[in-house]
Formats: structure tokens, C-alpha cells, sequence
């Protein structure tokens, strides 16, 4: 019976516990997963500048259009009392000019020189008249009357000529002070004026900011009305005027008086329709170019570069797949976590043709679409080794920091540490440690150690 089990023992053949691979040559490929969603090249949010009513609407949900494009038309009688209050202020500011009249300073000096020359013409004839008499008189008394003659002739005109230049120096400080105020004043209304034609000018950038364009070229989708619930809600709650400011605004907000549009849950906005300061009018998507912005963990992102390919799948049509380039690695990581935990960083990726075209096509037949929004994964090709020695997965083995594989060498295992090159899902491409057609364990390895006995197959 002793016999007969050693029999057994020895007949049992290799330890299935273990199992060996060829090094073989082939083509790996590395993919690194990442979760995202399919956004447009480029948006674009058309927005009411101020409470407005929408005059006409010039495209449709879906239609094509192009850049600079007139898409909408409104009218807001707010910015049109804007620019009747700022026309006024600048007429007011131009007329504070002329308030400071000029003074009649030269007319005045004109008369007095009327007057100071019938007063010399007189004293001079008065003068002559004395010197008429002087003959008459005894030569004595005549020499003391023509000194005290000339006396008085000179006194005459140095009066006069003081009174000139006395007259001369008023009109001139009169002249100064009325130009100093009529300065100060013109550069007071200067500054007056400019400041209502900024206003009146930014009034009328308003009123052509009532005409949307389309900032670039793409497929436009119309914004919607507020919830007439919500807006009446919110329009009884903003009657409380003890609420703080910033929950004023907030009410607003949910009337559709800020920044509403891309939040309203009304019907799309039709021709006569309310919208409030800020509310999305329409949206352009440039969607000639699709992207997927994915999610890319912290331990992957070394090794995303752009220009790399990869296949993206969308939830939505299942089976099918999709070429893709690495357009952008940003820089900073995105706010929340990645799926493994870890920080995340956005990749761009810009979808190419359809590679699959899958089982999920939306059941009307002919190749998948993708649209703004649909969830999608994207295996990146970070690594390639073409034709490379090749081992299965389950060969490797992690060594302090690198990498090992066990070789079967005759009846031994020897441990080889190796440098991948590419790290497949069921293959790795190994760079330098091993070489085609040698042996390595496949399964098994952690059991073993260096220079130990191989009892595979």
C-alpha cells in the first residue's frame, strides 16, 4: 500500500501551482482610462445687457450661423432714458461756458481818453487865454504870471496822465480776474462735459449691445424663459425689504434678473418675451470640432503628451468607439477628486471618425453621433512598443522601485530585474532583462525565490 502511494506521488507530473510563457515578440500598446464628456470646441453665451424686451428673433433652435451674425434684436426703455439723461448733461455742461461775461474794459478806456482829451483842450484853452493877458500886464506881475501858468499846465497833464495809467492798471486786473474765473470755470465744466459724454457714450454702447451677434460660427441654441413660478415666487419674496442685499440679488436672480438664462427651466423665449439684465438669449456651439474633456488621475499624468491618440467610448452608443488627439493638459489640477481618489487633472482630447460604429446608434442606422454633454471614457495610448520581447501581466513583479521577472534557466528560476517599455492590459513589453524565445513564470512567482528548484511545466 506504501508502495502504491509513492507510485502515485511520483506520477503526479508538474506542480500546477505553476505555469511558464515564452518571451515572444509583439506589439503593445499602454492605455491609461479616464472618465470625461463631450463639450464643443468653443461656447459662446449671448446675454441681455439690461431689462429688455426681445424685439425679434432672427434664427432658430439648431440653425447654422456665422460669425458676426445679427441672432436677436431687443429694445429696453431703461437705456434709452440713460441716453436722454446723458444728452441732457452734456448740452447742460456745454452751455456753463458763456456765464462769465467780458467786461466793457477797452470801451471804458475809450471815453476816458474822449474825456481827458475835451478836459486838456479846455485847460489849454483856458491857458492860452492867460497867456493872451500877459502883455496887459506890467513886466513884473507878467513873469510871476507866467511862472504860475506853466505850473499849472504841467500839473494838468501830470494828472491826466495818472489818471491814465491809473485807469490802465484797473481795466487790466479787471481783465485778469475775469479771465482766472472764466478758466476756472471752463475747466470745471470741461471735466463736466466729458464726464456725461463717457456716460452718454457708454448709453449708446449699451443700446448697440441690444443687437446680438454671434461671436463666432456654429449651431445656436436658444435660451429659455424663468419658470413663471419661480418668478412669481421670487418676485413676492423681493418685496421684503429687510432682507440683506446679497439675498435681494439672489431673488433676482431667480426672477430672471441676472444671470438666469442658462438656469431657466420656462419655455424657449419667443418674440415679446421679458428678459432680465444677464439672462442667456442664446448660446453658439461650435461644434464642427468635438472635445472631451476627461479626467485624468495624479500616478497617469506623467505620462499624457500632447498629440497622443486614443480611443474614446460614449455611454450612449454602446460598442462604438471613436479616434481621438491629445489637444491640451492643463496645468493645474481640477476641483474634486479623481475616480481612484487622488487629484485630477483635465485632458482635452478632439474627436476624430468613428472606428466602431457599435450596436447603439440611436436606432436610426448609419454611423454614431456625438452630441454636446454625452458621458465618454478615453483610453489615452500613452506607450507603444512595437514588435518588443513580450511577456503576459502576470509575469511581473514589483521590486523596491522597478520591475522583475523569474527566467527558467535549465531546472532553476533565476530573478532578472527589467526595464518596461510598455505595459499592456494582458501583455508587458519589456525594454532590456530578458530575450525572445527565453522561458519565464507566468504563474506562481510570488511562491518562489532566486536559484529555486522549478517544478513547472
Amino acid at each position: 500500500m506504501a508502495l502504491g502511494l509513492v507510485l502515485a506521488g511520483c506520477s503526479s507530473g508538474p506542480d500546477k501551482r505553476f505555469a511558464s510563457a515564452m518571451v515572444q515578440p509583439a506589439t503593445v500598446v499602454e492605455r491609461v482610462s479616464a472618465p470625461g464628456a463631450v463639450q464643443a470646441a468653443a461656447v459662446a453665451d449671448l446675454t441681455a445687457p439690461a431689462a429688455a424686451k426681445l424685439t425679434a428673433l432672427r434664427v432658430t433652435d439648431g440653425a447654422t450661423v456665422r460669425r458676426g451674425q445679427v441672432l436677436a434684436q431687443l429694445s429696453s426703455a431703461q437705456i434709452d432714458a440713460s441716453i436722454r439723461q446723458a444728452q441732457a448733461a452734456v448740452g447742460s455742461a456745454s452751455s456753463l461756458g458763456g456765464i462769465i461775461p467780458s467786461l466793457p474794459t477797452g470801451a471804458a478806456l475809450a471815453t476816458l481818453d474822449q474825456v481827458q482829451q475835451q478836459v486838456s483842450s479846455s485847460s489849454g484853452a483856458v491857458l492860452d487865454a492867460l497867456r493872451a493877458t500877459l502883455p496887459l500886464l506890467p513886466k513884473r506881475q507878467r513873469a510871476q504870471l507866467q511862472v504860475r501858468i506853466d505850473q499849472a499846465a504841467q500839473r494838468v497833464a501830470s494828472a491826466q496822465a495818472a489818471a491814465g495809467a491809473a485807469a490802465r492798471q484797473a481795466a487790466s486786473a479787471v481783465n485778469q480776474e475775469t479771465n482766472a474765473l472764466r478758466n476756472s470755470i471752463g475747466a470745471a465744466t470741461a471735466a463736466q462735459r466729458s464726464q456725461a459724454q463717457l456716460a452718454l457714450d457708454l448709453a449708446r454702447q449699451q443700446k448697440q449691445a441690444l443687437t446680438l451677434r454671434a461671436p463666432l460660427s456654429g449651431t445656436v441654441q436658444l435660451g429659455r424663459s424663468a419658470s413663471s413660478t419661480a418668478a412669481s415666487s421670487a418676485a413676492g419674496l423681493s418685496s421684503i425689504t429687510s432682507l440683506p442685499e446679497s439675498a435681494q440679488q439672489a431673488l433676482q436672480g431667480l426672477a430672471g434678473g441676472s444671470g438666469s438664462g442658462s438656469g431657466s427651466s420656462g419655455p424657449p423665449l419667443r418674440t415679446g418675451a421679458q428678459v432680465g439684465a444677464g439672462q442667456t438669449v442664446a448660446t453658439v456651439y461650435e461644434v464642427s470640432t468635438l472635445m472631451v474633456a476627461a479626467q485624468v488621475d495624479e500616478t497617469d499624468i506623467p505620462l499624457v503628451k500632447t498629440g497622443q491618440t486614443a480611443d474614446v467610448e460614449l455611454d450612449a452608443f454602446p460598442g462604438a468607439s471613436f479616434s481621438a488627439k491629445v489637444r491640451r493638459i492643463s496645468v493645474a489640477p481640477a476641483q474634486g477628486q479623481s475616480a481612484a481618489g487622488g487629484a485630477a487633472y483635465e485632458v482635452d482630447l478632439a474627436i476624430g471618425g468613428v472606428e466602431q460604429p457599435g450596436t447603439g446608434t440611436g436606432g436610426g442606422g448609419g454611423n454614431p453621433v456625438p452630441r454636446v454633454g454625452m458621458t465618454a471614457t478615453a483610453e489615452i495610448h500613452v506607450r507603444r512598443a512595437v514588435q518588443a520581447p513580450a511577456v503576459p501581466t502576470s509575469a511581473m513583479i514589483e521590486q523596491g522601485r522597478g520591475q522583475a521577472i523569474y527566467v527558467i534557466e535549465g531546472s532553476r528560476v533565476h530573478l532578472r530585474t527589467v526595464t518596461v517599455a510598455a505595459e499592456g492590459e494582458d501583455q508587458v513589453a519589456v525594454a532590456s532583462g530578458v530575450r525572445n524565445g527565453e522561458r519565464v513564470v507566468s504563474r506562481g512567482a510570488e511562491r518562489l525565490h532566486d536559484g529555486q528548484t522549478w517544478h513547472g511545466s
